[in-house]
């Protein structure tokens, strides 16, 4: 993205639209040349909100006040409406990493590629070899809906960039981050987007708790309307009422810190050299009196409120009390700014292509137009010359070639040459025109029986391997681990029942398969496949076909060692039963894709239960790590919903970890490699 002069970063929340604009100015720092703030009539969320209208009317009051035509403008789509993924890469070469790129996206973009834009973002830390990618994507019909207002009101962004991305390049560039792992923490109306975040990488994910649950929990309680109890939260510390108001909220609070700590959790238990150094918080949500001091007391852990942006000065012009008053708000398109500025870290973008081309177009037109008009003048001394050489060619050869109607007539003018009585171009276009017709014939003939051919090999291969689907599921169900003492030796949920109690469920070595989905891939080496376990260059050959199946897996285990357990146990017993010899197949990656605590349903009862201590005397660590031991299973499972129950032992899963394992099955015999 070419550098601009000034750019507008545009950002429409539920709650208002944001917008400041940029220019560069010395030393590395930016100047805001102006900016905006426009609340909507009510919350976009709202049951009886007009979306649509309240969007169009805050965009048509921001250019009322604002003259964008000899501007850039970089726009902001919800984090909870874009999917991040993260990975690590093999060591390739690095004109081959595209394409690895493009293979993974493939896979971890959970719909047709066809029905969403995507991009990716490389990270590199300094000093290390791993390379690691961002991919992230939106649904293209989502990402319509959203320009669609940009585009009624004749505003073209240059680039398109998710919220939790746009957060990293703000704190990127101002400086916000540490020495060591910085959160951050941007809290909307509706949702929380969570960026762990260093110098070089970060990650992200969106917690469905944002401002307007707090809300919701006072129009419950004290039966107000949604603009009251929205007053009512904001003056919260100021209320001769605090104490009643804070006591509704607090199921809110804790429902926010227990999602905080199940992230966070996870990310450590995949990054086990990460020091958390602090917490930076904004997002208008976070202006909520108690909110600061109630998360770094829950986290352990410094939590920072921005008091100004540092490398951005207000130029004369700007209102400086109106942007102090909203700076939490305006991170989002801070960050929007700055990367339309390409000073940004990350520099993705989701603008479909074919919006792309088409503000390509409408800027080249003027110039087109010149060099179309240039074109037409030399174009029309060409065609007149032309005409007039074509007009003499054709006058002095008039004869023309016959055309073969059979095989054995372009047979005969290949072998014995056409009719000598033919002016010498009108023979060699009969030689020519009996070549095409033999072709034509050959390439008729090879198609003919190609379907019945590909569907007879089909069926002798589905009867070849009519077993190794069951074969793998052995696999995967003898790598996994069994409980040990009389809750490993039982065999009917009667016998389970009553050996549950002899084992607290955080201490079970057991793994419960949930869901199992395979997905045939006919080569991978079309995708730059690289494998992590020793073959032969024969296998590892691009030019060659390589059958695989990929299994998607969602398990849970109660044991509290979490990540480190799953992958000491079941994962590597996966590696090691599945890469044995004369199988017909062998397990080449496994590996961890996602995972974190079960996520229940019952939210609202798990809420209640821990309020009033019913929690069978567990207490939890700073990652949400269960503790002690439990009690009876009924006495537990009173008030929780039955989706929220272990089905066999009647007991809570809240606690249990739930992880995402994907398996590369390679369709061939375990390779045996001589060592060098």
């Amino acid at each position: 993205m070419a550098t601009v002069q000034t750019v507008w970063g545009i950002d429409l929340g539920r709650y208002a639209l944001k917008a400041i604009k940029l220019r560069i100015a010395d030393n590395n720092k930016v100047e805001i040349v102006a900016h905006d703030y426009i609340e909507h009539a009510k919350i976009l969320s709202q049951p009886d909100a007009d979306r649509h209208e309240l969007i169009s009317s805050a965009l048509e009051k921001f250019l009322s006040r604002n003259d964008i035509s000899k501007d850039a403008v970089v726009v902001g789509v919800p984090g909870q409406h874009t999917l991040a993924r993260f990975t690590k890469l093999p060591p390739v070469a690095p004109k081959r990493i595209p394409d690895i790129i493009r293979y993974e996206a493939d896979q971890q973009i959970p719909f047709d590629m066809d029905e969403v834009i995507w991009d990716y973002q490389t990270f590199q830390q300094e000093g290390m070899p791993d390379l690691e990618v961002g991919i992230f994507a939106m649904k293209r019909e989502l990402i319509r809906e959203h320009l669609l207002h940009f585009e009624q009101a004749s505003i073209e962004p240059i680039a398109v960039q998710s919220g939790p991305l746009a957060v990293y390049n703000a704190a990127h560039f101002d400086g916000m981050l540490g020495k060591e792992t910085t959160i951050l923490l941007d809290i909307g109306a509706e949702n929380t987007d969570l960026i762990i975040a260093t110098a070089d990488t970060f990650w992200t994910r969106t917690v469905p708790i944002g401002g307007n649950n707090f809300t919701d929990s006072l129009v419950k309680s004290f039966k107000l309307s949604f603009p009251k109890a929205e007053n009512l939260k904001h003056t919260a510390d100021t209320s001769k009422y605090a104490r009643q108001i804070f006591q509704a909220m607090r199921p809110i609070f804790a429902d926010l810190v227990q999602e905080l700590q199940r992230s966070i959790g996870f990310y450590s238990s995949t990054h086990r050299d990460t020091k958390v150094e602090k917490v930076v918080c904004i997002g208008n949500a976070f202006r909520l009196p108690g909110l600061q001091k109630y998360l770094q007391q829950n986290l352990g852990l410094p939590v920072e409120r921005p008091e100004s942006f540092k490398k951005a000065a207000l130029s004369g012009g700007a209102g400086q009390a109106e942007f102090k008053e909203q700076l939490l708000s305006f991170a989002v398109a801070y960050g929007l700014a700055v990367q339309g500025l390409d000073l940004g870290k990350v520099v993705s973008n989701l603008l479909p292509t074919e919006l792309a081309k088409q503000l390509v177009w409408r800027k080249k037109r003027p110039t087109f137009a010149a060099a179309a008009a240039c074109l037409l003048i030399a174009g029309g001394v060409i065609w007149f010359r032309q005409s007039a050489d074509m007009r003499a060619l054709a006058a002095g050869t008039a004869d023309q070639a016959p055309v073969p109607s059979s095989v054995e007539d372009a047979w005969s003018v290949i072998d014995n040459g056409p009719s000598p009585s033919l002016s010498d171009r009108a023979q060699a276009k009969a030689i020519l025109s009996a070549g095409d017709f033999l072709k034509r014939e050959l390439s008729r003939l090879g198609g003919q029986g190609q379907n019945e051919r590909a569907e007879t090999e089909m069926i002798i291969g589905l009867q070849r391997n009519k077993t190794l689907v069951a074969r793998i599921l052995q696999v995967v169900h003898e790598s996994a681990p069994v409980a040990q003492g009389p809750l490993g030796q039982a065999t009917t949920q009667a016998e389970v029942r009553e050996a549950v109690t002899s084992v607290p469920r955080h201490e079970r070595t057991q793994v419960f398969i949930d869901r199992l989905r395979m997905h045939f891939e006919p080569n991978v080496n079309a995708y730059e496949w690289v494998s992590l376990v020793p073959v032969p260059k024969s296998i590892n050959d691009s030019d060659s076909d390589l059958p695989a199946i990929k299994i998607e897996m969602t398990c849970r285990t109660p044991n509290e060692g979490g990540a480190k357990f799953i992958s000491e146990t079941f994962m590597d017993a996966l590696r090691g039963k599945g890469q044995q010899p004369n199988m017909g197949f062998y397990f080449d990656r496994v590996y961890l894709y996602d995972g974190g605590r079960v996520e229940t349903r019952g939210g609202g009862t798990r809420s209640s239960m821990r309020d009033s201590g019913m929690r069978g005397g567990r207490g939890f660590g700073p990652t949400g790590a269960a503790t002690g031991s439990p009690t009876s299973p009924e006495l537990i499972a009173q008030d929780v919903p039955p989706e929220d129950l272990d089905p066999v032992t009647n007991e809570p899963i809240a606690d249990d970890w739930q992880f995402e394992i994907w398996i590369d099955v390679i369709l061939e015999d375990y390779p045996e490699v001589e060592e060098e």
